[in-house]
């Protein structure tokens, strides 16, 4: 009784490692789609953010057509975007839901651009 226990807590805690291996890379890739402002008058337009690991960069075209880049940095699901103008932190959490990627607003800067749900374009 007790080899089956240890049996059955060893195989537990080893897939319980090995998702967490597997949840290590579950953002990587290219994703690209719309931002949607969360204040009236302000944000909106296309987003394509590149993750790989902890490290990513996202390029963002505004709705007036003006295209701008900046390095952003991902610890778990949070992300920290740098704005391309203001060079301010803008802080998001992110949700996957199979090819979707949502990015919602986690402090004021971020909340003046939107949101943001993407879709994969690319793996890593």
């Amino acid at each position: 009784m007790k080899k089956s226990i240890a049996l059955a807590a060893t195989v537990l805690a080893s897939g319980a490692l090995l998702t967490a291996c597997g949840q290590k890379g579950d953002f990587d890739g290219t994703w690209s789609g719309d931002v949607t402002a969360t204040q009236e008058g302000k944000g909106g337009g296309h987003a394509t953010v590149t993750i790989d690991g902890k490290d990513c960069s996202w390029e963002m075209t505004e709705t007036s057509g003006e295209k701008n880049e900046a390095k952003c940095k991902r610890d778990d699901k949070s992300f920290k975007l740098e704005d391309p103008l203001t060079h301010q932190d803008l802080k998001y959490d992110a949700e996957r839901s199979g090819d979707t990627l949502t990015f919602s607003p986690k402090n004021d800067q971020a909340e003046k651009v939107g949101v943001m749900v993407l879709s994969k374009t690319s793996d890593k």
